[in-house]
């Protein structure tokens, strides 16, 4: 790999990584080009893949992108993990043209100070989530490799909320780009399900799942673990499983660190509203480039990271519904990343560990893994700690959270002793002030106008009015319907293929 420049000048070539290689966790698939990892979803190995090689950046380097817009940086990590043999400087400038336009805030992420902590809003999107986020530039990507190849893809997304309107918007109105969506009913707040449903284009399919997000998940790995299936219709997913969300979401931790330490001289603590692993497996490849970050992940009932942090044994347990339905997941597939880059690239370590998991929705993580984290924690925040948090944003500091916001924010008050009513399980908090950091971020991945059920549920605070959101409840709906016992797997075969003809 290249070493990186300590000038990182966006005109220049020399920013690129051109030794840039992709290979699948699993260690079954190596020496893949960035497009190819990226028109891809999961490896026919059932790993997941990652860059052969993470760039490393000096406190010095990392300085220096202070004076950078978040469009600036995003392009800059960009060149770090694409060569220049596939992705020109002018392709690439005419890529980020415009690409922030839809976006509300001028500074696309903008970081405020509420009480003791510092808030990452990173919901200023289309769809007012942080998946808009990566998911804009990462559509734009998606298709251009496309244009280039002369060639039509297939797109399948299961969401647990969030990231089905956001990769529907990244790709709308694409004509090189079919998008099959499943969300399940019931299971998310009504505006999210508007969303998806009220979206009238020709390359856009939505499906309502009587089951769980993981239950969608399951007819989805299926398909692409066919590996005629996934060629004949050019497969692809952009949900967190696509490598390149994963990598633009570095750039977020790098943009909001250096909003709260510019100088760069000392460790930000990143509380994580945490599902599936997408958002802290950005974080964790920002630190492996040498971000002086840790990270807090605030879970929900839905405890399976928690548990598998504190006591070393991932393992499934019965779905809880929750205030924070993003977050309803039990199987963090991005976890695979993550133990990746902890044992140090150890592929037959997380081949056996991932497929032993599959096989029995159990096993223990070995030394191998946990014993190399450095950097993440966990914590669990129960549903009524959820709405009391929410609360005392409003009383307390006039600031409006959504339910997964609330979970980041009540980890990072009780990371810093301020105890509020009800408790809120921590295996890893400080034993005392000396090892504590100053310096909280609380990441917000979605506007609290997304989730009025919930606002409406605390009572004492006020609903957001937001005219876009408004405006999708006198829209038509256009959806199809899954139901237990159905085939689902048959059900998608059958519309990709009638969608490729």
């Amino acid at each position: 790999v290249l070493e990186a420049s300590a000038h990182p000048e966006l005109a220049e070539d020399a920013q690129y990584n051109r030794a840039m290689k992709y290979k699948t966790t699993r260690g079954g698939i190596t020496g893949v080009s960035f497009q190819e990892a990226l028109l891809s979803g999961y490896a026919l190995d059932g790993g997941l893949f990652v860059p052969e090689t993470v760039p490393h950046f000096t406190l010095e380097e990392i300085r220096s992108w202070a004076a950078m817009s978040y469009p600036q940086l995003v392009e800059m990590f960009l060149r770090q993990f694409v060569s220049h043999e596939e992705l020109t400087s002018q392709e690439i400038a005419g890529m980020m043209d415009g690409l922030y336009a839809r976006f509300d805030h001028p500074d696309i992420i903008p970081v405020k100070k509420v009480g003791p902590v510092h808030v990452a809003e990173m919901w200023h999107g289309p769809t007012g989530a942080f998946k808009d986020l990566a998911l804009t530039i990462v559509g734009r990507l998606v298709d251009h490799f496309l244009k280039k190849r002369k060639q039509t893809a297939t797109a399948l997304v299961a969401t647990s909320g969030d990231t089905g309107s956001a990769a529907i918007h990244s790709v709308l109105g694409s004509k090189n780009v079919n998008i099959f969506v499943l969300y399940p009913r019931g299971r998310i707040s009504r505006v999210q399900e508007l969303q998806m449903t009220t979206v009238d284009a020709p390359n856009v399919t939505v499906y309502s799942i009587d089951g769980t997000s993981d239950d969608g998940d399951i007819p989805v790995k299926k398909l692409f673990a066919d590996a005629e299936f996934v060629k004949k219709h050019n497969l692809v997913c952009l949900n967190s499983v696509n490598v390149g969300r994963v990598l633009i979401q570095a750039a977020h931790f790098a943009y909001s660190y250096l909003r709260v330490c510019p100088s760069v001289d000392r460790e930000v603590l990143f509380c994580i509203p945490t599902g599936g692993m997408g958002n802290i497996t950005g974080g964790y490849i920002a630190y492996m480039m040498g971000l002086p970050v840790r990270f807090l992940a605030g879970v929900n009932e839905n405890d399976v990271v928690h548990r598998a942090f504190a006591t070393g044994v991932l393992a499934l347990s019965e779905m809880i519904q929750t205030h924070a339905t993003a977050m309803d997941i039990q199987m963090p597939y991005n976890s695979e990343r993550v133990f990746y880059f902890m044992s140090g690239g150890n592929s037959e370590v997380v081949k056996t560990v991932m497929e032993q998991f599959e096989k029995t929705s159990r096993c223990t993580l070995p030394a191998d893994i946990l014993g190399n984290n450095k950097c993440i924690s966990t914590m669990r925040v129960t549903s009524d700690d959820t709405l009391s948090t929410m609360e005392y944003a409003w009383k307390q500091h006039g600031y409006l959270l959504c339910p997964h916001t609330a979970i980041g924010m009540r980890v990072a008050l009780n990371y810093l002793g301020i105890q509020l009513s009800g408790k809120s399980e921590s295996e890893t908090a400080p034993k005392d002030d000396k090892d504590r950091i100053h310096d909280v971020v609380v990441v917000a991945t979605a506007t609290a106008a997304k989730f009025p059920e919930t606002v409406e549920r605390v009572g004492s605070i006020p609903l957001p009015s937001v005219p876009a959101i408004a405006e999708l409840y006198s829209k038509p709906e256009k959806k199809l319907f899954m139901e237990k016992g159905e085939d689902w797997e048959a059900i998608l075969r059958q519309a990709i293929a009638a969608g490729s003809q």
